[in-house]
C-alpha cells in the first residue's frame, strides 16, 4: 500500500518553519500546524478565507490542504470530520486555481508541491480502494478531484475516463479519454506517484475496446476506437514501463484483499458525492 493518508510531521514542520510567511495572521496558522494542532489550524483557515483580503491567499488553502490531510488520518477525529480528506483534495483545487493569481502565490505553490504530490498518491489510493470494491463512480470521483489540482496528469484522466466508462458515466468518459490519449506522447514525463496508474489505465482501455461491451455506448457518443488506438495504447505502455519501479509492480489481486481490510475506513465517507464548483 501507498502513503494512504501519511504525512511527515517532520518534514512538515521544517517545510512550513522555512517558508512560514510573514503576515501575522498566517503565522499563527503555521504554528498551529508545528503544534499538530490541525483543528485549529483548519478553522482559522476556514475564517482567513472568507476574509476578501485573504480569499485568493494561496497560504490559507496550503495550510486548509494540509491540516484536513492530517485530521483525515486521525481515527479518533474521523466522526467530527467525515469529510476531512475531500476538505483537503478542495482546497488543494483553490491552491492550484490561484497559483499564479496574485503572483506572489507561485511561491506557494512551489513550496507545495512535494505535499500535493502526497495528497496524490493517497487520493489514487483511496480511488483504487473503490474500484476494488467495484464503486467505480467513487473511484472516478477521487480521480477527478486530482484533475483539479493536477490538470496536466494524464494518467490520471485516463483512468478516471477508463471508471466513469465502467459507472455508465460514457459521455464524461470518452471526454476523458480523448483528452489523455489526445496527450499523451512519447516524450511524456509521468508524475512518479501516477505512473503505475498510468501503465494500468492504457492496459484498461485497450481491454475495453477489445471487450465490444461498451461499443453500443461509444457509438451513440459517435466515439469508435479501433484496433490502431489499442496498438497505440500498448506501444505507449511499452515506453511508460521504464518510469515504474519494481516493488509498484503489484499482484491486483493482492491489492483487492488488502483494498477489503482499508476499505471499512471509508464506510463514512459513503454518502453522495458533491461535485465541487467555484
Amino acid at each position: 500500500m501507498k502513503k494512504l493518508l501519511i504525512f511527515s510531521t517532520l518534514y512538515l514542520i521544517v517545510q512550513l518553519l522555512n517558508a512560514q510567511p510573514e503576515d501575522k495572521k498566517l503565522g499563527k496558522i503555521t504554528f498551529h500546524m508545528v503544534d499538530g494542532e490541525y483543528e485549529d489550524a483548519a478553522s482559522k483557515a476556514e475564517k482567513l478565507r472568507e476574509d476578501a483580503e485573504y480569499r485568493k491567499n494561496g497560504w490559507v488553502y496550503y495550510y486548509m490542504s494540509q491540516a484536513y490531510f492530517e485530521i483525515a488520518g486521525m481515527p479518533e477525529l474521523q466522526e467530527d470530520y467525515p469529510k476531512a480528506f475531500k476538505e483537503s483534495l478542495k482546497a488543494a483545487y483553490k491552491l492550484e486555481k490561484y497559483k499564479a493569481k496574485p503572483e506572489e502565490n507561485i511561491d506557494v505553490w512551489n513550496n507545495a508541491q512535494e505535499f500535493l504530490s502526497i495528497l496524490k498518491d493517497s487520493a489514487i489510493t483511496v480511488s483504487e480502494i473503490y474500484y476494488d470494491n467495484e464503486d467505480y463512480r467513487k473511484a472516478a470521483y477521487y480521480l477527478k478531484s486530482i484533475t483539479r489540482f493536477a490538470p496536466d496528469d494524464y494518467g490520471v484522466w485516463l483512468m478516471k475516463g477508463v471508471y466513469e466508462i465502467k459507472s455508465r458515466n460514457v459521455g464524461e468518459g470518452i471526454k476523458s479519454i480523448i483528452f489523455a490519449m489526445d496527450s499523451l506522447t512519447p516524450e511524456y514525463i509521468p508524475d512518479e506517484v501516477s505512473a503505475p496508474t498510468l501503465v494500468d489505465a492504457l492496459d484498461e482501455f485497450a481491454l475495453i475496446v477489445k471487450s465490444g461491451e461498451y461499443d453500443q455506448y461509444f457509438k451513440s457518443y459517435k466515439y469508435n476506437p479501433t484496433q490502431k488506438d489499442i496498438d497505440n495504447a500498448m506501444d505507449l505502455k511499452s515506453i511508460f514501463m521504464k518510469y515504474m519501479k519494481k516493488d509498484e509492480v503489484i499482484d491486483k489481486e493482492d491489492r483487492k484483499k488488502e483494498s477489503e481490510i482499508i476499505y471499512k475506513t471509508y464506510r463514512s465517507d459513503d454518502e453522495e458525492e458533491e461535485d465541487e464548483e467555484d
